[in-house]
């Protein structure tokens, strides 16, 4: 089993890393690329999606999100959780909640900044929907 802290511990080792639209490597990935990354780098081996445009209506990653992951709360969401983020009204994009000093944050590849962050999450908005791994502790 894996622990929560270990996924944020991975993801922080991401940041800085440039975005690159549907990167799998260090030398880029997306927000889908950095948690199917970071799975791995832990034993987990959630399937990969290829070919998505970097614009959609989010269905298909909705889907795709609810036949691998755990559904969780939007409320009481815990640090390693994956959010899911709307951008124009669409839920298409993804990154890892965490908190640094008690305050909040997600950890996700920005296309706008161009690289892998870590960012308050009140700023940035709420998830419109929250997901763990089911290996997960």
């Amino acid at each position: 089993m894996v622990e929560r802290r270990e996924i944020i511990t991975e993801a922080r080792r991401w940041i800085g890393t440039p975005w690159r639209h549907q990167g799998r490597s260090r030398s880029g990935v997306d927000c889908v690329g950095l948690v199917v990354l970071v799975a791995r780098a832990l034993g987990l081996e959630p399937e990969d999606v290829a070919g998505y445009a970097r614009r959609r209506d989010g269905r298909a990653l909705l889907r795709h999100l609810h036949n691998q992951l755990q559904s969780q709360s939007l409320t009481n969401w815990k640090i390693g959780y994956i959010g899911v983020f709307k951008e124009s009204a669409f839920p298409i994009h993804v990154g890892f909640l965490s908190a640094r000093d008690g305050v909040p944050t997600v950890i996700h590849a920005h296309a706008r900044r161009r690289q892998v962050i870590e960012e308050a999450l009140v700023p940035y908005g709420a998830p419109f929907a929250v997901f763990s791994f089911p290996e997960v502790l």
